[in-house]
């Protein structure tokens, strides 16, 4: 299978049959339509877009972009036209809209029209689905020449359905198999365990059988087969942890023929059946797999770290990943090493040299436990020192101790500093007659105060919020230990923000919306803020 680099100006980057080639461009037909309703302008941009679709594809593949081109633009026009109201109203908007469709396009005489007619009869949801068919009803018993290609869009079954996950546990492929006489082809979706087992990518591929093929030539993977309701059930539950991405990380492919996906899911005979529910591991036995690890031989000569380190892989594995803490895989040590180590741990150049060789006997006890093949062990292994610099760039300076958590939804503190105009880098605290301990604690809350209150109320605040944060930890260490380390920067910032009087009655900001703004709620805020002027003997 391959993919075409040219993007969707190109209008072949969704099609990954191999050595396709699509025919020949043709102007879409003049339109002799006068109509000037609403529905007109929209079904004009319908056709339009149908056309350029199909003319990208080749000609074996026209029922199947047909479908997916139309099944998308109808699933954007409900996120458009009837996005909001009490459910009677968007039901009646929609209806409407699609009768007034159906008599336009009913009325119409070009085979372009019929095309579209057609699409949407078949891929229409129960709202639409009476009108259009009875207009491409009485369409199809007028039409002098009805073209074999559109007689068939949306009347593929699916036959059988396969699962292929690569033994690395990165992600697993869903092939469908729509094995038609003339139009053979499958439906592929990737699904990343990486990214919380989300649907990355969903294309047309050739059939199964030559997908088959190409999975056992490429080795590294298990095949199965599977009921098609268990592959429903795993790309629906997969498609939830998509939606629920402000912005998934999917490729173009998907964007096209998802809604196709969800059409033809929907439409199964059967009910989908849900995948079982992924085992968590209790925190109780995430510390037994770190204490089995350190009783092995892979653990002799480890720094005295290695503890602590392991435990922040298997957190890492199971909590932002799907496979579980023993899987051994390259992409997983990438984005361990190189992302979310530096963002959720502030270290020094000590602790974080004890990383790589820390990790390296991890995979080959996690290798060993799972009895993977050497040469995956040894990519994943080769993979610790091509990433371990992007680690030691995150380490700061000044030797601190030991290493200090940051707030788990934080991003990385130099992109947010240059992100926000005219907020500048914050100043360096001053560590002088601090413990290695208050060091590093002041290290982080300092600026995260400082970056909090700038972002949430201005860059004029950030200045005042650095110095209650640093006045905490000299005057009032102690007190830390009352809250969460990432509690302190959000109740110094609700602080400032009510000595300011920017909260109330008539000002920019509410408790609520200030609280919703700190991702806290007001009464933990209150009770922390509370704090720091009962110690700091700060204005109230």
């Amino acid at each position: 299978m391959t993919k075409s680099p040219r993007g969707r100006d190109g209008r072949r980057s969704h099609l990954r049959l191999v050595d396709s080639s699509p025919d020949p461009i043709q102007a879409p037909a003049a339109g002799v339509d006068v109509d000037t309703t609403p529905s007109v302008a929209v079904l004009e941009t319908l056709l339009e877009t149908l056309t350029l679709d199909l003319a990208a594809a080749p000609r074996s593949l026209h029922p199947v972009i047909a479908e997916a081109s139309v099944a998308r633009s109808a699933a954007m026009l409900a996120d458009q036209l009837w996005p909001a109201g009490r459910p009677d109203e968007i039901g009646e908007v929609e209806r409407f809209f699609w009768a007034d469709a159906a008599r336009v396009l009913g009325e119409r005489r070009d085979p372009e029209s019929f095309q579209l007619l057609t699409s949407l009869a078949r891929t229409v949801g129960p709202a639409g689905r009476l009108p259009l068919q009875r207009a491409h009803l009485s369409r199809l018993r007028t039409e002098d020449e009805v073209q074999d290609w559109v007689t068939r869009i949306a009347g593929f079954r699916l036959t059988s359905a396969i699962v292929s996950e690569d033994i690395t546990g990165d992600g697993l492929s869903v092939v469908l198999d729509y094995d038609d006489e003339q139009h053979p082809h499958t439906v592929v979706v990737f699904i990343d365990n990486n990214i919380g087992a989300i649907v990355k990518d969903v294309f047309v591929g050739p059939p199964v059988d030559r997908v088959l093929d190409a999975y056992q030539r490429g080795g590294r993977v298990t095949i199965r087969t599977v009921r098609p309701a268990t592959a429903a059930g795993i790309i629906l539950q997969a498609l939830g942890e998509t939606n629920d991405f402000d912005d998934p990380p999917v490729t173009e492919d998907f964007e096209f023929f998802s809604a196709l996906l969800v059409n033809r899911l929907t439409q199964l005979p059967e009910r989908p059946i849900r995948p079982p529910i992924r085992p968590l591991l209790s925190p109780r036995q995430r510390d037994k797999l770190v204490d089995e690890f350190l009783e092995s031989s892979f653990a002799s000569g480890l720094p005295e770290d290695a503890a602590d380190i392991v435990r922040l892989w298997v957190d890492h594995a199971v909590d932002h990943t799907v496979g579980g803490p023993l899987r051994v895989s390259a992409v997983l040590v990438e984005l361990f090493l190189a992302y979310w180590l530096p963002r959720k741990v502030l270290a020094d150049s000590t602790y974080f040299a004890a990383v790589p060789p820390v990790v390296k006997a991890w995979l080959g006890y996690a290798g060993d436990r799972t009895q993977l093949a050497l040469d995956v062990v040894e990519e994943a292994v080769d993979a610790v020192d091509v990433w371990t610099p992007a680690l030691e760039a995150s380490a700061i300076i000044d030797p601190v101790g030991e290493r200090v958590f940051l707030d788990d939804t934080t991003s990385d503190l130099e992109d947010a500093y240059r992100a926000l105009s005219g907020l500048g880098s914050p100043p360096q605290p001053d560590l002088q007659g601090l413990d290695k301990s208050q060091a590093a604690t002041l290290s982080v809350l300092a600026p995260h105060a400082w970056l909090m209150a700038g972002e949430t109320l201005g860059t004029a605040y950030a200045p005042d919020a650095f110095d209650i944060a640093e006045r905490l930890v000299r005057e009032a260490p102690d007190l830390l230990a009352k809250a969460r380390l990432s509690t302190w920067p959000r109740a110094i910032v609700w602080l400032l923000a009510h000595r300011h009087r920017l909260v109330g009655p008539g000002e920019p900001l509410t408790p609520y919306s200030l609280a919703a703004d700190l991702a806290s709620s007001p009464a933990t805020l209150r009770k922390t803020a509370k704090l720091l002027t009962d110690t700091l003997i700060l204005p109230r």
